[in-house]
């Protein structure tokens, strides 16, 4: 993989791809939260705050590292 610049330029502006990836993965976790709920799966989760934040937070770090490249 080619590693890219943590930062990405929008309307000549810099933002940091940690922003970016942070609210991606909250989006994949609110569709994880309603496809569990359409499911019916969403009654058997022990603790569904702590398995829905740690969703947000495990594909938030994977997609940044997925974008800059992995680690070296």
């Amino acid at each position: 993989m080619t590693p890219r610049s943590p930062v990405i330029a929008i309307y000549g502006s810099s933002f940091p791809v940690w922003l970016f990836a942070a609210l991606a993965g909250m989006i994949l976790a609110l569709v994880l939260r309603e496809v569990l709920i359409v499911t019916g799966l969403a009654r058997h989760l022990p603790a569904p705050a702590v398995f829905h934040l740690s969703v947000a937070v495990l594909s938030g770090v994977g997609l940044y590292v997925l974008w800059i490249g992995g680690y070296q």
